[in-house]
């Protein structure tokens, strides 16, 4: 009888022991998904400040003539010899600054299947048909030019469609 009982309370301590980890992990869990949305809120409201700038993007068909303004695309029309994608971004308001692929016309023959590695960086923001747009851009191939030296987009900062 006496060992059946301390069984018992072994069992009992360790039920307790396994709800108090499960309400532990919850309140870490809950306090982490906050502190995230917080920040995601915070991100959301510094992109909506009317000092925030967009960038002009003329990707797809339906944005090829017009542009539209944008924050943070998945996808950007650098020139009309360079877009991005996969891009992952920090906006700001001086500047804006993603990581994510390259294809040109002047990479065809290596990028088309392949896009290259970047860093973009998009600057100089002007009013424009009272919106407040970026620019000029600054492309930086991560693994440097090598054969590609001799591209426009590639030299320094370029200027960028405000329209």
């Amino acid at each position: 009888m006496k060992r059946t009982t301390s069984i018992a309370r072994r069992h009992k301590t360790a039920l307790g022991a396994a709800l108090a980890c499960v309400a532990v992990l919850g309140t870490v869990a809950t306090a982490t998904g906050a502190q995230a949305a917080t920040a995601s809120e915070r991100t959301a409201s510094v992109a909506r400040t009317s000092s925030t700038p967009y960038v002009v993007n003329h990707y797809g068909e339906e944005n090829a003539d017009r542009g539209k303004a944008e924050r943070s695309p998945e996808h950007l029309v650098l020139s009309e010899f360079t877009s991005a994608h996969d891009l992952d971004w920090k906006w700001g308001a001086k500047k804006a600054v993603a990581t994510g692929k390259v294809t040109g016309l002047w990479c065809l023959d290596t990028c088309q299947d392949k896009p290259l590695k970047a860093t973009l960086t998009l600057s100089d923001p002007k009013t424009v048909n009272g919106k407040k747009v970026f620019s000029s851009f600054t492309l930086k191939l991560a693994d440097g030019n090598g054969s590609y030296e001799n591209v426009e987009d590639l030299e320094g900062k370029r200027p960028m469609s405000t329209i």
